[in-house]
């Protein structure tokens, strides 16, 4: 705790007590207390200056690192503010992606479908192909000559054999 100069004085003059001399106080011993008071407040001064000093260092102390604790966290909210919208940025990015693949899987999807639907409709028109090839084959034999001699020949042999058996029941 720093005491002021007339503090000092005061408590001086409580603890001195000068040796009394014919006409007052001894002068040599008054001077000697008075130089001692000199030396001290020149000391306290000095002392005062130093700390009167120290404070003002350490209030541009203050002062820079207050500036840079402001630019600090300013460059932190600047960092942060960079982030999200950089985070929101890619969410968008990877959003319009999704959507993206999500559209060309839908369209290849349907690409398939219609496929699929057209070889359906390819099978269809085969089978009814096959079976019109089919059925004009057996046109084509039932009309031959040779089918139609071919089954002549087997109704006269079955004709043949019912006469046959027709004679036989007769004979019976």
């Amino acid at each position: 705790m720093l005491l002021s100069i007339r503090e000092v004085f005061d408590l001086a003059q409580k603890d001195v007590d000068f040796p009394i001399k014919f006409r007052g106080y001894d002068p040599e011993a008054v001077d000697d207390y008075l130089e001692d008071l000199d030396r001290s407040q020149a000391r306290l001064e000095k002392q005062l200056a130093s700390m009167q000093e120290e404070v003002t260092k350490l209030r541009e102390e203050n002062k820079i690192l207050s500036h840079r604790i402001s630019i600090h966290e300013k460059a932190n909210e600047e960092i942060a503010r960079l982030a999200l919208k950089e985070a929101s940025d890619l969410i968008e990015k990877a959003k319009r992606n999704a959507n993206l693949i999500l559209k060309e899987s839908l369209d290849y999807v349907r690409t398939l479908s219609g496929e699929v639907e057209g070889f359906k409709e390819q099978a269809a028109t085969f089978r009814a192909s096959v079976q019109k090839m089919s059925q004009d084959l057996l046109d084509t034999i039932d009309n031959s000559e040779v089918y139609y001699l071919i089954n002549e020949g087997s109704k006269s042999n079955d004709h043949a054999s019912l006469m046959v058996d027709n004679d036989d029941m007769l004979k019976k």
